[in-house]
């Protein structure tokens, strides 16, 4: 053999195409476990929005200056709230009609408005306890927003409690894109009932239970 002669390797078309096949296999499982990974960001608003009232809920129902807890019952939102009960949004004070300011040396506060009442309490409680910016309309329908929130939730429906419970809804970036139903029965527990397939509130229905799943 010519010293000068050299032996050449190189891969073939076919096998070109294979490796690059595999490559682009390998690529796509890669991706498919990578969005498992990352975080529906959808979902993270609505849990944060959801626990949010879920903890300000608790915070309510439980507070022994706005609901009676000595009764045979447990204090819920069915109940007229105490007479001396009000919620200071942003420096304004609501208050319900028993409301009578303290005297005798009591540290009281001066009421502006006298509008709490049991179907509307909920709302002026949880713009109080979320805080919220803006217009705040506690008296409005369920198609109405009653506040939006310092975090960027508008809140929708909080100001029609029934005997049993309320089914308010918070919009989670107050773009009306996704809008989520929550349902708060008057013992204070929450829920969140499912809808129809590809719609917004399926998923947070689908949401919920797969922590409930975790959890369990």
């Amino acid at each position: 053999m010519n010293k000068d002669s050299k032996i050449r390797f190189a891969f073939t078309l076919a096998e070109t195409l294979l490796t690059l096949a595999i490559i682009g296999v390998v690529i796509a499982l890669m991706l498919r476990s990578i969005s498992r990974v990352n975080p529906d960001k959808d979902k993270i608003l609505f849990l944060k929005s959801y626990h949010s009232i879920e903890l300000a809920v608790s915070n309510i129902i439980t507070d022994a200056s706005k609901y009676d807890q000595n009764t045979e019952e447990n204090a819920d939102f069915s109940s007229v709230p105490l007479s001396t009960a009000f919620a200071n949004v942003n420096g304004t004070i609501y208050c319900t009609d028993g409301w009578q300011n303290p005297s005798g040396g009591e540290t009281g506060v001066t009421c502006s408005n006298t509008v709490i009442d049991q179907s509307n309490a909920l709302c002026y409680f949880l713009a109080e306890q979320i805080n919220h910016v803006g217009k705040m309309d506690c008296t409005a329908g369920a198609d109405t927003m009653n506040f939006k929130s310092t975090n960027g939730v508008c809140f929708y429906g909080w100001a029609n409690f029934g005997t049993e419970h309320i089914e308010g809804a918070v919009d989670p970036t107050c773009n009306s894109k996704n809008i989520y139903k929550i349902k708060v029965f008057k013992d204070g527990k929450m829920t969140v009932e499912d809808g129809a397939e590809g719609s917004s509130q399926h998923d947070a229905f689908r949401w919920i239970q797969d922590q409930t799943q975790i959890k369990n």
